[in-house]
């Protein structure tokens, strides 16, 4: 793992899939992982290991980031 790269990762199964060092390739790498998973199930981008975004699949084929609390 590099410590500055961004890693998406399938919070349900904590499958880890790229990293970058780019929060733009972040973002499509995890709106595509997204919308091969379920609806509802979410993908995070960690970041220093920490939650940095988190997108989520709803039913109707949406893709939003989601609220992380």
């Amino acid at each position: 793992m590099i410590f500055n790269a961004y890693c998406i990762v399938r919070e349900t199964t904590e499958d880890r899939f790229d990293e970058t060092d780019s929060l733009e390739e972040a973002v499509r790498i995890a709106r595509s992982v997204v919308r091969e998973g379920q609806a509802g199930e979410p993908v995070s981008i960690e970041h220093r290991g920490k939650v940095f975004r988190q997108l989520v699949l709803w039913p109707d084929g949406k893709v939003e980031e989601e609220a992380i609390v």
